[in-house]
C-alpha cells in the first residue's frame, strides 16, 4: 500500500510562519509584563495576577549569605508597605544573633487594600462569615497559587512558611488557618478583629483536623479598639483549651495602641514562631533519665529542627557552653565526660588548652584528682606557655588536696621542665616550706636563689623574699 504524500504550499508555509510569530509576540508580551529589579539587596518583582487582573508588586529579601544549596524558611508579610521593612529589620537582627534561623522575607503589596483585605462581617448574607469576600478571596488565591509557588520555584526554601498580618490582614491571617489549601506553618496576627462565629470555626478546625506543626501568635493592645482586644481574648481561650498536640498558640497583651502594637509585639511573635529552634528548655527534665545521652539529645534536636523548620541545624559554640554550664550544675562526672566529648568533637576547645580547660571544669565540680590528672596531661603533651600551667596544679595540691610535700616535688620537676619559671617556682617552694613547716633546708635554698637571682616580676618583690628568708631562719 502506498503512503499518501502531503505537500505544503508556499502560502501554507507563510501561514505557519505568521502563526509562530504570533505565539512569539504573545510570549514576549507576557514576559515583558513580569519584571524584576534589585535595590539595596531587595528584589522587587512586578507580576501579573490572573485573580486581580492587574500588575502586582512583590518584594523579596534574601539572607545576607544566601546559599542555593541550603534551605530557608520563608516569612510572608501582608501589608507590604508597613510590615515588610520592619519585619526585615527584626529578622535581620534576630538571625544575626542566631535567635531564629536565616529566612527569606517576602512582602505582598496591595493595590487596593480596602477591597483586598476587607474582613467578612456578614454584610453580604449570601457569603457565610467563615468565607472570604471577593477581594480577600482573590488575595488568598493570589498568595497561595501565584506568590508562594513562584517563591518555591525560584529560591531554595525549606517548606516552613510564616504569614504576618496587621489589623485587616491580621483577620485575614486568622481566617486562612482553617482553609485546607493553606500551606503555612506560622501565623502572626497583630490585633485581629473577629466575630465569635469565626473564632468558633477556628476552634472546631483545631479539634477536628490533624495539623502539621503549627504556631499561632496573636497580639492585642490595651489602647486599641475594645473589640479587637476581645477577639484576642477569645483566641487565647481557644489556645488554652486546644488539645491538638501539633498546635501551639500564644496571645499577648501590650500597653499599646493600634499602630505601635506592631513594633512592640513583632519581636515576641517571631521568637514564638521559631521557639523550637535551638530550644534546650527540656534539658533538665531529660537528664533525669538514667539512660540519657547528651550526644543523642543534641542529635534529636537537630532532627527536630529539620522536621519542623526544614533546616539543617548544627550545635554552635554558644549553645554548647550553655549546655556545659547546665551539666556543671549537676556535678556529675559521667555527664561532664559526655559534654566534654561533644565539645572536642565539634572543636569548641583550643587544642593547646584542651586539658587545662578540662582540669578547670573538674575543679569547678570538685573532682580534684581528675583535675590534677588533666593538669599533668596538659604539661606532658607539651602545652605550657607560662608558669600558669604549673601554678594551678601546685595550688590544687597544696590547698584542695592538702598534699604539700607532693606539691614541692611537683615544682622541683617543673624547674627542669620549664626553666623559664625557675624564679617563681623557687619562691613558691620557699613559701610553702615556711607555711607548712616542711623541709627547711629546701626552703632556704629556694629563697636564696630568689634573692640572689631576683628580677622584677608580678608574683613577689625582693622585700617579700627577704621576709620569707627571715621567717624561715626564725623557725
Amino acid at each position: 500500500m502506498k503512503h499518501k504524500i502531503f505537500e505544503i504550499t508556499i502560502m501554507e508555509k507563510i501561514g505557519l510562519h505568521i502563526l509562530k510569530l504570533a505565539f512569539l509576540l504573545i510570549s514576549i508580551n507576557v514576559f515583558s509584563q513580569n519584571s524584576s529589579s534589585v535595590t539595596n539587596g531587595t528584589i522587587t518583582k512586578k507580576i501579573i495576577s490572573q485573580y486581580f487582573k492587574n500588575k502586582r508588586t512583590i518584594k523579596i529579601l534574601l539572607p545576607e549569605k544566601y546559599d542555593a544549596n541550603k534551605n530557608y524558611p520563608v516569612i510572608y508579610t501582608l501589608d507590604g508597605f508597613e510590615l515588610f521593612p520592619i519585619a526585615s529589620s527584626y529578622v535581620n537582627f534576630l538571625t544575626k544573633y542566631d535567635v531564629i534561623p536565616n529566612c527569606i522575607i517576602v512582602g505582598i503589596y496591595h493595590n487596593n487594600r480596602n477591597y483586598e483585605t476587607m474582613p467578612n462581617y456578614g454584610s453580604d448574607i449570601r457569603i457565610p462569615v467563615t468565607e472570604f469576600l471577593e477581594g480577600s478571596g482573590n488575595l488568598k488565591s493570589h498568595l497561595l497559587e501565584e506568590v508562594v509557588p513562584m517563591i518555591e520555584k525560584q529560591y531554595s526554601v525549606s517548606g516552613f512558611n510564616v504569614i504576618i498580618g496587621h489589623s485587616n490582614t491580621a483577620t485575614f491571617v486568622n481566617e486562612i488557618i482553617s482553609k485546607n489549601e493553606n500551606n503555612f506553618n506560622g501565623f502572626i496576627a497583630i490585633t485581629p478583629d473577629l466575630l465569635k462565629k469565626q473564632t468558633d470555626y477556628l476552634e472546631k478546625h483545631l479539634s477536628e483536623k490533624q495539623l502539621k506543626q503549627t504556631y499561632y501568635f496573636v497580639s492585642s493592645g490595651l489602647k486599641d479598639d475594645k473589640y479587637r482586644l476581645e477577639s484576642g481574648i477569645m483566641l487565647d481561650t481557644i489556645f488554652h483549651n486546644s488539645k491538638n498536640t501539633n498546635f501551639k498558640g500564644l496571645h499577648k497583651i501590650y500597653s499599646a495602641g493600634h499602630l505601635d502594637l506592631v513594633p512592640k509585639s513583632l519581636n515576641d511573635a517571631l521568637m514564638f514562631i521559631f521557639s523550637d529552634y535551638k530550644n534546650y528548655d527540656d534539658f533538665n527534665d531529660k537528664v533525669l533519665n538514667s539512660k540519657f545521652s547528651i550526644s543523642n539529645y543534641i542529635d534529636q534536636k537537630s532532627i527536630l529542627n529539620n522536621k519542623i523548620y526544614g533546616i539543617n541545624y548544627k550545635l554552635n559554640e554558644e549553645d554548647f557552653y550553655y549546655l556545659l554550664n547546665l551539666v556543671l550544675e549537676k556535678k556529675d562526672r559521667k555527664l561532664f565526660e559526655q559534654i566534654f566529648e561533644v565539645g572536642e568533637k565539634n572543636k569548641f576547645f583550643n587544642k593547646d588548652d584542651k586539658y587545662a580547660s578540662k582540669a578547670q571544669y573538674y575543679e569547678e565540680i570538685k573532682l580534684y584528682d581528675e583535675a590534677l590528672k588533666n593538669w599533668k596531661l596538659q604539661i606532658e603533651k607539651g602545652f605550657y606557655k607560662n608558669t600558669f600551667y604549673f601554678e594551678r596544679p601546685f595550688i590544687l595540691l597544696t590547698k584542695k588536696l592538702k598534699r604539700q610535700k607532693e606539691a614541692i616535688v611537683f615544682l622541683e620537676k617543673a624547674i627542669k621542665k620549664y626553666p623559664e619559671g625557675k624564679l617563681i617556682f623557687n619562691y613558691l617552694i620557699a613559701q610553702t616550706s615556711l607555711k607548712y613547716s616542711l623541709k627547711k633546708n629546701k626552703g632556704i635554698k629556694a629563697i636564696d636563689y630568689c634573692i640572689n637571682r631576683f628580677k622584677e616580676n608580678n608574683k613577689f618583690s625582693l622585700k617579700d623574699a627577704l621576709e620569707i628568708k627571715s621567717n624561715i631562719n626564725k623557725n
